[in-house]
């Protein structure tokens, strides 16, 4: 499965917020002809040529004297890109591709039109919730789920075996877990940790919170308010902070060294790693048979975890002249035909999860992958997150828990962090 970046800096995604002209998001005036064409951005590795030939393909089937161009972006300054051209009528696309946490950025604006309408027709129940909740503005939908990539706990059964434990069934257990594999070091490997957990993989620890109730804000009363000073979320932030104090390698890595978490497992330094799946792909062949998945656990046994889920929606241009052409095409986009296309030769998760058992067999088998996806959590829906992660406040959170800060004071000091730039104009 392949990987992207998004790197955005935070003035570019705070320039989002001034998209001029954008109309209301409820669609391009005269978009009723019967025949046009469209052009579609999707972003590179989303999706494959054999699905970007289907669909172009059966659109053009379906409605004689249209076309459907899809035309690939790279991820690279995309969000100035959208910026752009959405904010133009002669250049904006009809159908976009967006990143899944910046899609309420884009449909404050206006910049994305409402396809409320769309939802039963795109068996809106069956779709990814999460992703239709993040699209979701004052009850009113401005995108649908195209993908999502979950992520997982690889764990080495033979290590806990030796160790004497079972897999863990609550985040309780994972944090016991860790310590005892590495008190045991049954290879005897020095330096030996129980977990590869470095802070900047902030989208994996984001499902401790999330598993526990909580997130980063709330919306009150019209204002966002930090959800970080309460007892669910420091809760988490105690189990993660004794893990890092513990049990954990790599707390403080780099972002380039932590994102091959792999190594220091197939290396035998950590019995265990969380990851998103395609790390899978990199498991040494010698490990592979002793390798377990996971879910993150739950808080109870029994219960669900709630992981974040990366990802991308699909929306139609508010700044669009052929809205009802590119709901025709939206329809195609959420078939059974094009996501079990997607889900087959991308390996992601579909929008739609009724059709995650294409995803091709590995490691990782796609019933779990569905499982995530159904119980999965996101960021909270604020037009300005985004410049919450661009200015790197979540990485800030987990790096002052991981250094062994006070976690009243952390989360005191963050939350008003994040409180004021959230409610910022």
């Amino acid at each position: 499965m392949a990987r992207r970046t998004v790197i955005a800096a935070a003035a570019s995604l705070a320039a989002v917020l001034a998209v001029t002209g954008c109309s209301s998001g409820t669609g391009n005036d005269g978009g009723d002809a019967e025949s046009g064409d469209l052009r579609v951005w999707l972003m590179q590795d989303s999706v494959s040529e054999d699905a970007v030939a289907w669909l172009e393909d059966e659109f053009a089937a379906q409605n004689p004297g249209s076309t459907l161009t899809v035309e690939m972006q790279p991820w690279d300054d995309i969000v100035s890109r959208l910026q752009t051209s959405l904010a133009s009528e002669s250049e904006t696309p009809d159908i976009v591709e967006i990143g899944n946490t910046k899609t309420a950025t884009f449909a404050n604006v206006g910049a994305l039109a409402d396809i409320s309408d769309l939802y039963d027709e795109v068996d809106g129940d069956d779709l990814i919730p999460s992703f239709v909740d993040q699209a979701t503005l004052d009850g009113k939908t401005y995108a649908y789920p195209l993908y999502a990539g979950t992520s997982v706990v690889f764990y080495r059964t033979d290590l806990l075996e030796k160790a004497g434990i079972e897999a863990p069934e609550t985040l309780d257990d994972l944090v016991a877990a860790a310590a005892t594999v590495q008190q045991a070091n049954p290879d005897g490997v020095e330096g030996f940790k129980g977990i590869y957990f470095p802070v900047v993989d902030v989208h994996g620890l984001e499902g401790w919170l999330f598993s526990h109730g909580a997130n980063y804000a709330e919306e009150k009363d019209g204002a966002w308010v930090s959800g970080l000073d309460t007892p669910e979320a420091k809760a988490a932030l105690e189990q993660m902070q004794t893990i890092w104090q513990n049990s954990a390698l790599g707390a403080l890595d780099a972002k380039e060294t932590a994102g091959n978490p792999w190594v220091p497992y197939n290396n035998g330094e950590v019995a265990m790693f969380s990851y998103r799946v395609f790390a899978q792909d990199s498991i040494s062949p010698e490990l592979a048979d002793v390798t377990g998945v996971m879910a993150l656990p739950p808080v109870e046994a029994g219960g669900e975890s709630h992981q974040f889920l990366g990802g991308s929606n699909v929306g139609i241009a508010a700044k669009s002249s052929q809205q009802a052409l590119a709901k025709k095409a939206m329809k195609l986009i959420l078939s059974e035909d094009f996501m079990t296309q997607l889900a087959e030769d991308s390996g992601w998760v579909p929008g739609n999860t009724t059709f995650a058992s294409a995803i091709p067999d590995g490691i990782v088998d796609a019933e779990l992958q569905q499982q995530i996806a159904e119980t999965s959590a996101l960021t909270p829906a604020a037009p300005n997150w985004a410049i919450v992660e661009g200015n790197n406040i979540p990485v800030d959170l987990y790096s002052a828990i991981a250094k062994g800060e006070d976690i009243d004071d952390v989360v005191t000091r963050i939350g008003a962090k994040i409180e004021s730039t959230l409610n910022g104009d």
